[in-house]
């Protein structure tokens, strides 16, 4: 098949993006739905704390989270100095829209 037979038919070309995007979508998630460990810690999630959520108020409303949220933290050294990265099981009390860094108890 020759790029450009791809080009001029639309048909085409829209369902080799969708098979596309469905691959790319495949191999983002069953790799973490499989992953025991980024479902560790479930039993440990507790409810925010009156002054938590306080706080978390205080760091939506000054706009922390643009920054300061999802961060990777790819190296050793990061996890030892800031502490674990967030994991699935730490997003059961989040509000719906907004996901904060260090959710996870």
């Amino acid at each position: 098949m020759n790029h450009e037979a791809v080009e001029k038919s639309v048909g085409l070309l829209t369902v080799l993006i969708i098979i596309v995007i469905s691959v790319g979508g495949l191999v983002e998630i069953v790799p973490l739905a499989m992953n025991a460990y980024a479902k560790q810690g479930s039993e440990n999630i507790k409810p925010y704390r009156p002054l938590e959520l306080a706080g978390r108020d205080v760091y939506v409303s000054e706009g922390c989270y643009l920054c300061h949220s999802q961060q990777v933290r790819p190296f050793l050294s990061e996890t030892e100095r800031y502490g674990p990265y967030s994991l699935a099981a730490g997003m059961v009390f989040t509000l719906i829209g907004l996901v904060l860094l260090g959710q996870v108890a």
